[in-house]
C-alpha cells in the first residue's frame, strides 16, 4: 500500500514545530484514503529527535542519518530523499512551507519528475474511481484569489503554510527505522548565518514591526529599526522590501516569505495585499501606519493612523 508521508524539517534550531501540524494534515487524508502515515526524516542529528517524532497517528518513522549532510546541503540531500520516497512508495509528501524546505523540495521534485505545490492552507481529499484525489487549495494570481490545484502526477508534493496554532499530539508508538548514509558529498559550504534575524527569529516573536515599500523614502526604515530594538521586537517587512534587499528574505512576511504569530504587530507603510496579511496568524493586535486613507491594510488592522511613517515613529522614540 502506499504511503503519506510527512517531511520533519530538521535545521540548526531543531525539529520544525510544524510536524504536528503536518501529522493532523495528514490524517484528513488517511480517513478517505486509508492510507498509513510516514515520518521522514534526514539530517546528521537525525537520531536526536526520535522521539519528538513519536506522535499519535503515525505509523512509522524513518530516519535517515546522513553523516556531515544538514538541511543546508540540499544538492546532496535531495537524491537521498527522492530514493526515501520512491522506496516508501508514497502518493504524497507533505512539507512545512518554509524557505529550507521549499527549495530542498524543488529540488526532490525535479528528481522524481513530479509536481509540487507551494504554500497551499487547506487540503480536500475525495475517492475517484477507487483513487484519493487531493484538491489543494492556495492562493494566486498576486493572492487575490484563492484556487484549487490538483497535481497529476505521483507523488503529490505540497507544501503547507501553518496554521494559526500547533495542534496537540498526542505520544504514539510508531515503528522506527533508522538508515545510515555514509560517504556523501556536497558542493554546498556553509560559511555562517546571522543569527539575529533569522527567519525563526520573527516566528516566535511577540512584538514585529513591519515595513513596506513606504520605508524606503526618508528615515522610515532606520526609524522602524530603532524603535523596534527599543521594544525588544523583531523587525520584519514585505516582499519587495526584500526583493530590493532592504531586509533579508528570511524575514519576509507573507505567502511567499514567513508566517508569524505575535502578540502585537506594528506596520508601517505596507498597502496591505492579501499575500502579505496571509503572512499574519492567530489573533495579534494590528497597528497600521500608511499616508493613504484607502489602504487595504486598514481593512486587517485594529488600530490605523493615516499618517507618515516617519513622524509616527519619531513620536513613539521619543516617548
Amino acid at each position: 500500500m502506499s504511503e503519506i508521508l510527512v517531511y520533519a524539517e530538521i535545521t540548526e534550531k531543531g525539529l520544525s514545530s510544524s510536524c504536528a501540524e503536518l501529522v493532523a494534515t495528514a490524517e484528513g487524508i488517511s480517513k478517505v484514503s486509508g492510507e498509513p502515515i510516514t515520518i521522514l526524516a534526514a539530517d546528521d542529528q537525525a537520531s536526536s529527535y526520535t522521539d519528538a517524532m513519536k506522535l499519535a497517528g503515525v505509523s512509522k518513522v524513518v530516519l535517515i542519518h546522513t553523516l556531515g549532510i544538514t538541511y543546508a546541503n540540499g544538492d546532496a540531500l535531495a537524491p537521498v530523499l527522492a530514493d526515501a520516497i520512491r522506496s516508501l512508495d508514497a502518493s504524497v509528501v507533505l512539507v512545512p512551507a518554509s524557505h529550507t524546505a521549499r527549495a530542498l523540495m524543488s529540488r526532490v521534485a525535479v528528481l522524481l519528475d513530479t509536481g509540487m505545490t507551494a504554500s497551499c492552507f487547506r487540503l480536500e481529499t475525495e475517492m475517484v474511481d477507487g483513487k484519493a484525489v487531493i484538491h489543494q487549495i492556495k492562493s494566486s494570481f498576486g493572492s487575490q484569489a484563492y484556487v484549487t490545484c490538483d497535481i497529476k502526477t505521483s507523488p503529490n508534493i505540497i507544501t503547507m503554510i501553518p496554521e494559526a496554532s500547533e495542534p496537540e499530539k498526542e505520544h504514539g508508538e510508531p515503528e522506527v527505522k533508522v538508515i545510515e548514509k555514509e560517504g556523501l558529498t556536497s558542493a554546498i559550504e556553509v560559511l555562517g548565518r546571522e543569527e539575529d534575524e533569522t527567519e525563526s527569529s520573527i516566528m516566535g516573536a511577540d512584538f514585529v514591526v513591519a515595513v513596506g515599500k513606504g520605508a524606503i523614502e526618508g528615515d522610515g526604515l532606520a526609524l522602524a529599526k530603532q524603535y523596534a530594538e527599543k521594544e525588544g521586537a523583531a523587525l520584519a517587512g514585505s516582499r519587495p522590501m526584500a526583493d530590493q534587499n532592504y531586509i533579508p528574505f528570511e524575514t519576509q512576511i507573507g505567502e511567499s516569505g514567513t508566517v508569524i504569530r505575535p502578540d502585537v504587530c506594528l506596520i508601517c507603510g505596507v498597502s496591505g495585499a492579501i499575500q502579505f496579511t496571509e503572512g499574519i496568524k492567530g489573533d495579534p493586535l494590528v497597528i497600521a501606519v500608511n499616508t493613504d486613507p484607502k489602504a487595504p491594510i486598514f481593512n486587517f488592522a485594529d488600530y490605523m493612523a493615516v499618517a507618515d511613517m516617519d513622524t509616527v515613529l519619531k513620536a513613539l522614540l521619543d516617548k
